[in-house]
């Protein structure tokens, strides 16, 4: 029993301790049951706070790489091999390369190679230190091979996969640029302050020095170089420097209180123990307002100083000595009033000295055409002036003036000396007033010359045409001798009248010298038959003796040498009644290229008296004008003379009274290899369709009025006669004329005149051709002709075929005038078809046009230049204009072409580069084209 209850107490002592166990139990997994829902939430809100920080992450990381892409520098990693890991986008706006041409690749590429090996040591060292960052400076290449400078900050990170280098590399070619110049600079600046002839010392704001030069250490003799005395306190050497002074402890106080002052000090002056000068200088140095230290400079004006001394002692020294001289001299301020006036002065103007002290010197002075006293404009001023005396008469004097300097070479005035010049200049007044008569009288005889001409060739030109017409009308034997000795006598005159104006154009300076190839030993037979022709009937011999080694072509002016050698035997002929007249030519010496020539002209004549001789190369003068049957303008000679100088030749002339004369002439030529050209002689039919041109002929002369109607007549040519210019214009207006002959010196209206008149006003020959009459030769007259709007012009006296030329040519006929020959084929270079249109065959016309261009247009195609570099267009193209058409009178029609360019430029849309270079280009040409029209003028002229 007892174990039954034993053992049900054990049966519920059990059951009571599993109950509990099973509560135990049931509470341990609702313990648990609430873990795992606990748990599972957690589980979900960990779930959720993770995607949430993922997404943030993203965000951080998009927001960051947005970052890194904007950023303008450019981003990257590197790994410890050094291969790029990462690349931002910049790396292709600086250097061409997109992210992932460059990712992957070494960092070496980039380096430009002759920096390698000192970016690979750096980032080694880098490493070995261990340094967490660093900044290096390096070029690299874009990939179009282009240098760019960066300036790379790179930092070490590490971390569980390893250490990565991260960098951030910046464009800096711009700043190094900028500092590589302001380097630059600094080295310049302090090379020079080193190498200045001046003893330099510069401080900083503590007194320490950090710069000085060999020479600051060499006139104080320190001991130290430059280097040795960087940052070394300055109190120091001026401890060391003053007892090279006179007064030392003065020396060194100064300098402190300079330097206390900090205020600049220029052209100190100190006295040395050795008896030197020195020059000193302090300058401070102050940045943006701050003190930032001071320069010393020390220099040796010893010698400056000694040549001061010297001076101030001679000018004690020389001051009485001026006081008793004969020349004024007076000390001015800047402001030209007076400070000190020396004795002569005082007396040439009749001043005291305290009168002239604080007096403006332009009180004393005549003023200019201005109104104003002309004072000095440059450092050293001299001339003329006028000066009123106290007494109010004037005086002249010769005024010097030079500066006045300080010791620091400042202008603070000027010295003045004055040379009474009043009597020269009497004189001077008296000889140009002898002068000026002179040159009225110049004048008048070149008035002469023309009105002579004119007044000579108008009725020359009657006789001359009358004979002409006479010839046509079948005259009797004794008609002809009488017609005979009229022509003889009208050429005879017209000889004279071709002498003086020879001689006005001479003096003029309007004949050139045209060299060219010729036959000389052909120009000499050619001569010489003309005079055994004309000596036929007389009791002369004329012979010609040529040196042998004469032979050959020439280059000179065979027209002046042709009409040298005429003159020469013309005269000789003229003054010589029997006997002989011999030429004798040879080379006389060669000098390299020049041959001179040397050419004889011997007559047994009446010879030139020895006091005579002299005068026959003079104007107008004749050896014995009343005593012999030959008469003359006295002008041969004397355009003989002319002429060989003009050539650079001589002339020279030995004569007895008596027995004959002897003339020799000498003259420079050039062999030639060039032979001179020969033109073919060709004679052309006389004109028939001239019967329906209507002429009107404006001519006051009646015997030119009776010349020109007859030809006229003859011709069968409708012409009416105004005797007057006034008449001509009245007719103009009335009917229309095919061509009109317009006399220049008329009554009521001259020529000119009623030219401009025709040519401005509206009437029905506006545009008629109007070929000018004129008995001038003068070339100035001619031009004027053209200038007023003359189409041509014909010199009295004028042969039929000049007037038939010269119709048939300004109204388009196709025959063509009676001509010994035709104009030769012109210059290549030249436009032959222009020329003929023109000139047709009228060589005299065409050689007056090229002359005139030569002499009174060519000069004025300099002013174009200036009116470019003026930028005065309006001007440009009113020149341009007015020169165009003066180049196709001379065949020069490119030019032409191009002138016309030039004016139409200047009047559109001016560039004045390009009009540079276009005038440039036709100046050019121009100076090449002048000697071809000057050489086409010498064969027209033959």
């Amino acid at each position: 029993m007892e174990n039954i209850d034993l053992l049900k107490r054990r049966l519920d002592r059990e059951q009571r301790a599993r109950q509990q166990a099973e509560r135990v139990l049931e509470d341990k997994a609702w313990e648990l049951h609430t873990a795992n829902q606990q748990l599972k939430f957690l589980n979900e809100n960990l779930a959720q706070q993770v995607e949430q920080g993922i997404a943030e992450l993203k965000e951080k990381d998009a927001r960051f790489r947005e970052l890194i892409d904007s950023v303008q520098d450019i981003i990257y990693r590197i790994s410890p091999e050094g291969f790029f890991t990462f690349m931002n986008p910049m790396i292709e706006v600086k250097l061409g390369y997109t992210a992932s041409e460059i990712i992957g690749q070494h960092f070496i590429r980039l380096i430009r190679p002759d920096f390698r090996t000192l970016v690979i040591n750096f980032y080694q060292q880098m490493l070995a230190d261990g340094q967490d960052s660093s900044y290096v400076e390096f070029p690299v290449l874009t990939k179009a091979g282009q240098t760019v400078w960066i300036g790379q900050t790179v930092r070490r990170l590490d971390g569980e996969t390893g250490t990565e280098l991260v960098a951030v590399a910046r464009d800096i070619t711009s700043e190094r640029e900028i500092r590589e110049a302001l380097r630059a600079t600094q080295n310049r600046l302090a090379s020079l302050i080193i190498n200045l002839q001046k003893g330099v010392l510069v401080e900083d704001g503590e007194g320490r020095i950090t710069l000085v030069n060999q020479l600051f250490c060499d006139l104080f003799s320190i001991p130290l170089t430059p280097e040795d005395l960087l940052d070394m306190d300055s109190a120091l050497i001026v401890s060391r420097m003053k007892h090279h002074f006179v007064d030392a402890d003065q020396f060194e106080q100064n300098t402190r209180q300079i330097q206390a002052n900090q205020q600049m000090v220029l052209d100190q002056t100190l006295y040395q123990t050795n008896g030197r000068v020195l020059e000193r200088d302090f300058i401070p140095i102050v940045e943006e307002g701050r003190y930032e230290g001071h320069l010393w400079k020390y220099g040796d004006v010893t010698e400056q100083h000694l040549s001061r001394e010297a001076t101030r002692k001679n000018e004690e020294k020389y001051r009485g000595i001026l006081n008793t001289m004969d020349i004024g001299l007076i000390e001015l301020n800047r402001d030209r009033t007076i400070q000190r006036a020396y004795d002569r002065f005082c007396t040439m103007t009749g001043y005291t000295e305290a009168q002239l002290i604080g007096r403006p010197i332009d009180e004393l002075i005549v003023s200019n055409e201005n109104g104003e006293s002309e004072p000095p404009t440059s450092v050293l001023h001299a001339g003329e002036q006028q000066m009123i005396r106290r007494d109010d008469q004037r005086i002249w004097v010769i005024v010097s003036e030079v500066p006045q300097l300080s010791e620091n070479s400042e202008i603070i005035g000027t010295i003045a000396v004055y040379y009474d010049i009043t009597q020269r200049k009497l004189l001077e007044q008296e000889l140009g007033k002898a002068q000026e008569i002179a040159e009225e009288a110049r004048q008048a005889e070149k008035q002469f010359l023309a009105n002579m001409s004119h007044e000579i060739r108008t009725p020359l030109n009657a006789i001359i045409g009358m004979a002409h017409l006479l010839f046509d009308t079948r005259p009797t034997r004794q008609q002809l001798e009488y017609l005979e000795i009229l022509k003889t006598s009208s050429d005879f005159l017209y000889s004279l009248i071709s002498d003086l104006l020879d001689m006005a154009k001479i003096e003029a300076g309007r004949i050139d010298v045209h060299k060219q190839p010729f036959d000389l030993v052909g120009l000499l037979r050619t001569i010489q038959r003309v005079f055994q022709i004309k000596l036929e009937q007389r009791p002369i011999d004329l012979e010609l003796m040529v040196d042998a080694q004469i032979g050959g072509n020439y280059v000179g002016d065979e027209l002046l040498l042709n009409q040298i050698l005429l003159n020469l035997i013309g005269n000789a002929e003229k003054f010589t009644e029997e006997g002989h007249i011999d030429i004798g030519v040879r080379l006389k010496k060669e000098e390299n290229d020049v041959s001179w020539v040397e050419f004889s002209v011997q007559d047994t004549g009446i010879g030139i008296p020895a006091e005579k001789i002299d005068l026959i190369f003079q104007k107008f003068k004749q050896v014995n004008a009343n005593g012999h049957k030959q008469k003359g303008t006295g002008l041969g000679l004397a355009i003989t003379h002319q002429l060989v100088e003009l050539q650079g030749g001589t002339i020279a002339v030995v004569s007895t009274e008596g027995q004959g004369t002897t003339f020799t002439v000498t003259l420079p030529f050039q062999r030639s290899d060039v032979a001179p050209i020969v033109y073919p002689r060709q004679i052309q039919p006389v004109p028939t369709d001239l019967t329906d041109c209507r002429l009107l002929v404006a001519e006051d002369n009646i015997m030119n009025q009776k010349y020109i109607s007859s030809l006229l007549d003859k011709w069968a040519i409708s012409f009416v006669i105004a005797s007057d210019g006034k008449r001509a214009v009245e007719m103009a207006q009335q009917q229309h004329f095919d061509l009109i002959l317009m006399d220049i010196q008329m009554p009521v209206m001259d020529g000119y005149e009623a030219t401009i008149t025709i040519r401005n006003t509206q009437n029905i020959n506006q545009q008629t051709p109007i070929v000018a009459l004129t008995a001038s030769a003068m070339t100035d007259q001619k031009a004027k002709a053209s200038r007023v709007g003359m189409t041509d012009f014909i010199t009295k006296p004028f042969s039929p075929n000049n007037l038939l030329e010269a119709i048939q040519r300004h109204t388009h006929t196709n025959a063509k005038a009676t001509a010994d020959e035709v104009l030769p084929p012109v210059a290549a270079e030249l436009d032959q078809h222009r020329l003929d249109e023109i000139y047709g065959s009228d060589r005299s016309y065409a050689a007056d046009m090229f002359e005139v261009f030569l002499s009174d247009v060519l000069p004025e195609f300099t002013h174009i230049q200036d009116l470019i570099l003026e930028k005065d267009w309006p001007s440009l193209g009113r020149l341009a204009h007015k020169l165009k058409p003066t180049l196709g009178m001379v065949g020069l029609t490119t030019l032409e072409k191009k002138l016309h360019s030039i004016e139409k430029q200047a009047n559109d849309a001016p560039d004045q580069h390009e009009l540079q270079t276009q005038w440039t280009s036709v100046q050019a040409e121009l100076d090449r084209s002048v000697p071809i029209v000057k050489q086409e003028l010498a064969r027209l002229s033959v």
